[in-house]
């Protein structure tokens, strides 16, 4: 499991699973989540500098991730890559930061029936859903509470070519674009979050 907090950087992986480039990464073995999460509230607190990268190996892998997970409140999202005929994809900017449409799953429905809705609601594209990509996890303070967002991304393709976007201003949504992958390395990739980037990355931008 991997997690973002701002520009830090959280990786938690099981001792016996090394990482390929562990060089690239400040390292801590036999964690706990009690390190993880001394490491996180630090982050969380701006008191941690630049954009480290951690690992924490830890030798009861489950337990510790469901020990960390239970110090947050969880949300659930989903959320949608969508693509035209042309394979451009859909891309918001919200509140001045280029993004992916996605939002909280609501009482009563399916994580894709979340991941569609929210992509009509916020953009006015009706899509489909053509397969699961990732699953991704960011932090954020919210009236006090400490939040773990648990996201769920799927590709999706528009059901037509006619529609015509309609940004959901109310959720500070700004601007709409349709960009190629190339597009999206130019213009996207300079002012957006490292969790869409690793989304991207799954689409072959990089």
């Amino acid at each position: 499991m991997h997690f973002y907090t701002g520009k830090v950087y959280f990786e938690i992986r099981d001792k016996n699973h090394k990482h390929p480039q562990e060089e690239k990464f400040v390292v801590y073995g036999n964690a706990s989540e009690e390190t993880v999460w001394q490491r996180y509230l630090a982050a969380a607190s701006d008191h941690i500098s630049g954009a480290p990268k951690y690992i924490f190996y830890t030798i009861n892998y489950e337990k510790t991730i469901k020990e960390l997970i239970n110090k947050f409140q969880v949300r659930v999202a989903g959320g949608g890559v969508v693509y035209d005929i042309l394979d451009r994809m859909l891309i918001i900017k919200r509140n001045g930061v280029y993004d992916i449409p996605k939002g909280h799953l609501e009482k009563g429905e399916t994580i894709e029936e979340c991941a569609v809705r929210e992509v009509e609601e916020e953009t006015g594209i009706s899509s489909k859903i053509i397969s699961p990509i990732v699953e991704s996890f960011h932090t954020y303070l919210y009236k006090g509470k400490h939040v773990l967002k648990h996201t769920y991304w799927f590709k999706m393709r528009a059901i037509s070519e006619d529609q015509l976007t309609k940004p959901q201003v109310e959720e500070g949504i700004e601007e709409i674009l349709w960009l190629d992958k190339h597009q999206v390395k130019d213009i996207v990739w300079k002012n957006t979050y490292k969790s869409i980037k690793d989304v991207f990355n799954k689409c072959e931008i990089s």
